[in-house]
């Protein structure tokens, strides 16, 4: 049986993309889809199953252990403070040394978790959740 290609036709139709190629354009693509993050948005019994009694890893170097009886317990360079957390509707909620209470809708991407430090508009990515009070947080 004939091919209906002329010889060579057929490889030059399949050539192999060249290895530096491929991996610029993985980590072209890797980049272009991680420029905007659209977190979905957390009900509040999420959040507080999400939340109660583990520790959070936050932007600028803060550790927040939030205790399951509404506590929290956190540090930054060095210096520990404390306040309360809860859930009010769909929202986070923290009040640091006697501060007016800040609250925040949660979103997550896969399974990082994003909600806005301080009150800020901007929603910040909270690096690791992890469980339970692992840095001894008191």
């Amino acid at each position: 049986m004939q091919s209906q290609f002329a010889e060579g036709q057929a490889e030059r139709m399949f050539m192999p993309i060249p290895r530096f190629l491929s991996a610029t354009a993985i980590i072209f693509i890797g980049l272009l889809s991680g420029c905007a993050v659209h977190p979905l948005p957390v009900s509040g019994p999420e959040i507080s199953a999400i939340l109660a009694d583990h520790t959070a890893m936050l932007p600028g170097g803060f550790i927040e252990y939030y205790a399951p009886d509404g506590k929290l317990h956190g540090i930054s360079d060095g210096q520990p403070y404390e306040g309360t957390w809860e859930v009010r509707g769909d929202t986070f909620c923290t009040a640091l040394d006697g501060d007016p209470a800040v609250c925040s809708q949660v979103g997550r991407d896969g399974d990082t978790l994003y909600w806005s430090l301080d009150g800020e508009k901007k929603i910040s990515r909270v690096s690791t959740i992890l469980a339970g009070n692992p840095k001894d947080l008191k």
